[in-house]
């Protein structure tokens, strides 16, 4: 058995979305959440200084993406024409993706787009410094958690 060592921040952001493809219940209706997610990062071995990665430098990788292009915008789905077109009208801040904003699918893309984020520097992907978990609440009480299998 091998020993595994997560280093772990919180993060949180307010941001709007409304679910679609004929989706009828009231989360239909364009609203906002204060989404809070939990990264857990792991690597091969520790660095130098005996982390995983600096919880600075996860902050300011992972939550300086989240701040730069989530925090008070709205995530709307590219076949949500509607929204769109207002969105656009209104020169509101907004994030188009290609799935429906479901808490599963938001952070489903969010481990890829802050794995991308991770391994664009290059001291980080030289360790294999890797996303292993995102636990994404979008209350309290609810959440979507994504694992690297």
């Amino acid at each position: 058995m091998t020993d595994s060592i997560l280093a772990a921040k919180t993060f949180h952001w307010d941001m709007a979305h409304r679910l679609g493809d004929g989706y009828t219940s009231r989360c239909r209706h364009l609203h906002g959440h204060r989404y809070t997610a939990e990264v857990a990062i792991e690597s091969d071995g520790l660095d130098s200084h005996g982390m995983v990665m600096d919880f600075g430098e996860i902050a300011a990788v992972c939550d300086g993406w989240i701040q730069a292009n989530l925090d008070h915008a709205t995530l709307v789905c590219e076949r949500d024409q509607g929204l769109l077109d207002f969105l656009r009208t209104e020169e509101n801040r907004h994030v188009v993706v290609g799935f429906n904003t479901t808490a599963e699918c938001i952070v489903t893309w969010l481990a890829n787009v802050l794995q991308d984020e991770l391994d664009a520097h290059a001291h980080l992907a030289a360790r294999s410094v890797r996303i292993v978990r995102i636990r994404l609440h979008e209350t309290p009480r609810s959440y979507a958690e994504w694992r690297r299998t």
